[in-house]
């Protein structure tokens, strides 16, 4: 027969198991912030941050722990791959935060599906942010920096991605790397540019060990581009777990990142 006291101490546990599941994917590895490192070989030896995926509006965690993260990377240029908001009301924190990565280096910066959702869209993402010295924001459109063609689409997700506008005075000197929110730009890359760097899939945000991603926000062609790095031919592409949230404020098995490349 099983006692009273027994059947307490399972209710106990079982609670205890209850509020953990519940505690750690959303105030606990939401803010768990990794950094990942790549060391690509193209010969620039430019030290670079991606971020992508901040979500101001929708996100709980604190945007200077971020700075201050990628301030101690030294990078030469930080490369943002859209969905810096998530609704206006996130605007002021998103320009104050990219206002203090400009005083860390130049800052590059392409439009997400949520950027143009929540009503700001890329006209006003370019009009807002390049108010901000060290800033760039690339809206179908490219720049040399040091040697390398940094060119960025609007979004791909929302089909608003123009590359041959973007390529149209990109000469063949030097290496390209392509700033686009999505993966799914990259039948439109590959073999023309050297590198692309993505976010949009949160990494899939929430991930059961040995399977698949519960969920991400792709054309079924394309949802093997989840996260890291893939070799499409001559093309290489970093897909970004991101750093923020949307629609569900957790993340499980995929915390948010930084990530450092030595291009």
């Amino acid at each position: 027969m099983v006692s009273r006291r027994s059947v307490l101490k399972a209710l106990v546990v079982l609670g205890g198991l209850t509020a953990l599941g519940y505690v750690y994917p959303r105030y606990i590895e939401t803010n768990i912030l990794t950094v990942t490192k790549l060391n690509l070989d193209l010969g620039l030896g430019i030290r670079a941050v991606h971020i992508s995926d901040t979500h101001f509006a929708s996100s709980a965690y604190n945007p200077d722990s971020v700075v201050n993260l990628i301030k101690d990377l030294k990078p030469d240029v930080i490369f943002h791959t859209g969905d810096l908001i998530t609704y206006l009301n996130g605007l002021e924190t998103g320009l104050d935060f990219i206002s203090k990565l400009s005083e860390i280096a130049d800052v590059f910066i392409v439009a997400g599906n949520h950027d143009h959702w929540s009503g700001l869209g890329s006209d006003g993402l370019k009009n807002r942010f390049e108010r901000i010295g060290n800033v760039y924001v690339l809206n179908n459109e490219a720049m040399e920096y040091h040697g390398l063609w940094v060119i960025g689409v609007d979004d791909p997700y929302t089909y608003q991605d123009d590359l041959s506008k973007a390529l149209k005075h990109v000469s063949n000197n030097g290496r390209r790397m392509l700033l686009a929110h999505s993966p799914q730009i990259i039948d439109k890359a590959v073999n023309r540019v050297d590198l692309i760097l993505s976010g949009h899939t949160h990494g899939g945000q929430i991930r059961m060990p040995f399977m698949d991603p519960i969920w991400l926000p792709l054309p079924s062609k394309y949802r093997k581009y989840d996260y890291g790095l893939f070799e499409v031919e001559d093309t290489l592409m970093f897909v970004s777990r991101g750093i923020g949230t949307t629609f569900l404020p957790i993340r499980f098995n995929c915390p948010p990142e930084v990530v450092s490349i030595n291009l």
